[in-house]
């Protein structure tokens, strides 16, 4: 005699389980749509992510249906941008309309954009792995705002404590995500692991574009986190799995899906309940043991229980996001199925292939749903209906004041004489600053990689003291010799980061979008040896597509740094600094020439209008009367 075991809900994930059929379906029907239903005169591929799409719907569902509250903000996983759509659809945020633009000009994005979607999107994700860290640098960007200009009306949640009351930062990534070293670099950053607003979760579905990833572990990746100082929780299987896995035969059955290789098991989700019960009980020693426990469970949960992953328990999804701590970082590991709840599901190249219109069709029946009427969303008068209501009203936030940045002078009035460089004229120019146009000057923060001594911010950073969430001591403050000193302290206008230049422009990226996400505008400016913004390039570009305005100082640069060979060349950065959109680029010949061009360029930040700048400085010994106008 088989038997069924049932999957008991809450009335909590009864409503969830409706709202998340109705996310997988218009996340599907959206990519559908674009590519086989709306005219494409061109002929060229459209394309969408239906499977990628499709393990992200119970996260997705959960966190926003049951977890976020209005100060949180989220990176969504680039190719699940149709689930984010289906989602503000569904809470009143994004009219139906739009629900036919996906991948159109004009209309929704393929990629979570900020500057361009219609709906309510926190950040651009479209570059793998560097929209990941972007919550990263704006919780850091949060806490400087609130340092500096606070207490505001950011401090949202007094029952979460330190930074996680101003908000937490959430990034839903993708496994393969995980292979791009801009990750490890903001992970590892030593203040980071301060931040216990940053919430990562990670979409363990084991595949990449090509393949089924053979060799992929979780536990590593658990050990490499933990070793950053975050919390880790591996969600791996579900109640019904855990179920099965209590009854006899189910510790054997355990151990065979933890030993069984990823292609593997993908293989399985390909098989019919008949083909399962040959192949799941595998050749090992706990075959008959398997066999026999499998032999009790009908077609339709032997079929649930091999996809009962923890990514996909709604109720266990809700209990784990319960359980983060805000004294430090962490990331929720949930294993999930690439193309879950879809005919591809399981299927190796399945990344970028589309339902055909027979699969959309049974996929519809097979959700309740009608593929003549797609975009119907969930019955208003329902528990699910009164859910997606009251998570509009819980996520709505109040419009972020239109605060004018602070007045930028044209000139300071002082004419540099001597012989100097235009490397030692930026620092002179903050310190002038600072005495001239105090107003401005305290919105100033500068950023470097470990070369402030070297860039000659020395003066500036003296002034102003190093930025730091608490007030550490300075042990060579009373030392006559350090001329250099490191005042550490929540005033403090200077941010230093290790030798990663990722992290720098990631992170003045995100200082130079906090006029839009809170009304409080800031004058960033990053500082970095000039052969390395090639190395920085990707991100930087990132930060200004996704709307951070900021200031890039390479310096030295061009030929200045010949002594330390090759390798140190900067010889292509001016035509970058030229060909990147969104960005005036300056290279001043003269002391002066960097007071005009520096005060112009902090001029462009902060407002709708504004923009980002790329100085290029150098170290050449350059007499300054050269700059007079000849009589």
């Amino acid at each position: 005699m088989t038997v069924s075991i049932p999957q008991s809900r809450t009335a909590r994930g009864e409503a969830l389980a409706v709202i998340e059929r109705h996310v997988l379906w218009l996340a599907t029907a959206m990519v559908h749509h674009a590519n086989r239903v709306r005219p494409n005169p061109s002929g060229l591929k459209v394309g969408g992510h239906q499977a990628s799409s499709a393990s992200m719907t119970s996260i997705m569902t959960a966190l926003w249906f049951a977890h976020l509250r209005s100060g949180d903000r989220v990176a969504v996983k680039p190719h699940a941008s149709p689930v984010l759509h289906a989602i503000n659809y569904l809470i009143g945020e994004l009219d139906a309309a739009y629900l036919t633009t996906l991948r159109e000009f004009g209309g929704l994005q393929s990629y979570p954009s900020r500057s361009k979607d219609p709906d309510p999107v926190d950040y651009s994700t479209g570059s793998v792995g560097i929209g990941a860290t972007a919550p990263i640098w704006a919780a850091l960007a949060r806490r400087y705002v609130h340092a500096h200009f606070g207490p505001d009306s950011g401090l949202v949640d007094a029952d979460r404590s330190a930074g996680a009351a101003l908000g937490r930062q959430y990034s839903l990534v993708g496994d393969a995500e995980l292979d791009e070293g801009a990750v490890w670099e903001a992970i590892l950053d030593p203040a980071v692991g301060e931040f216990g607003e940053i919430v990562w979760i990670v979409d363990m579905n084991r595949q990449s574009l090509d393949r089924v990833v053979p060799h992929i572990a979780a536990e590593r990746l658990e050990r490499m986190f933990g070793a950053a100082g975050w919390q880790v929780i591996t969600l791996k299987f579900g109640r019904l799995l855990e179920t099965l896995f209590a009854r006899p035969g189910g510790s054997a059955l355990r151990e065979r899906i933890v030993a069984m290789p990823n292609p593997e098991y993908q293989r399985l989700l390909r098989c019919g309940a008949a083909e399962l019960r040959t192949r799941l009980p595998g050749d090992g020693p706990g075959r008959a043991q398997v066999a026999d426990l499998i032999a009790d469970l009908d077609d339709e949960t032997l079929l649930a229980a091999v996809r009962n992953l923890g990514g996909h328990d709604l109720d266990l999804l809700c209990d784990a996001l319960g359980q983060i701590d805000d004294t430090r970082p962490t990331v929720l590991i949930a294993y999930t199925i690439k193309g879950y709840g879809l005919p591809t599901q399981g299927h190796p190249q399945n990344h970028s292939s589309l339902l055909t219109v027979a699969q959309y069709e049974e996929l519809a029946a097979g959700l309740g749903m009608n593929p003549d009427d797609p975009w119907r969303g969930v019955a208003p008068d329902s528990d699910a209906g009164a859910l997606c209501a009251a998570t509009r009203e819980r996520l709505r936030r109040p419009a972020v004041p239109a605060v004018l940045p602070a007045a930028i002078p044209t000139d300071i009035g002082r004419t540099p004489g001597g012989t100097s460089t235009t490397q030692a004229a930026l620092g002179r120019t903050l310190l002038d600053l600072s005495r001239e146009a105090p107003d401005a000057a305290r919105r100033v923060v500068t950023v470097s990689p470990d070369v402030s001594s070297t860039t000659n911010l020395a003066g500036w950073l003296n002034k102003v003291g190093v930025w730091s969430p608490t007030e550490r001591r300075d042990w060579f403050d009373d030392d006559a010799e350090t001329i250099m000193h490191w005042r550490e302290r929540p005033s403090g206008q200077h941010i230093e980061l290790g030798i990663a230049e990722t992290n720098l422009v990631g992170l003045i990226g995100e200082l130079g979008a906090t006029w839009s996400r809170w009304g409080t505008p800031l004058l960033p400016i990053g500082v970095l040896y000039d052969p390395f913004v090639e190395r920085a390039l990707e991100p930087w570009s990132y930060g200004i597509y996704a709307g951070g305005q900021s200031i890039l100082v390479g310096t030295p640069s061009g030929v200045t740094l010949a002594a330390e060979g090759g390798a140190h060349q900067s010889i292509k950065t001016p035509s970058i600094g030229l060909e990147q959109p969104g960005c005036v680029s300056y290279e001043p010949a003269f002391a002066i020439d960097v007071e005009w061009t520096l005060l112009a360029c902090m001029a462009r930040l902060g407002h709708p209008d504004g923009g980002s700048s790329y100085l290029r400085l150098s170290t050449r010994p350059v007499d300054q009367r050269l700059a007079a106008v000849p009589a």
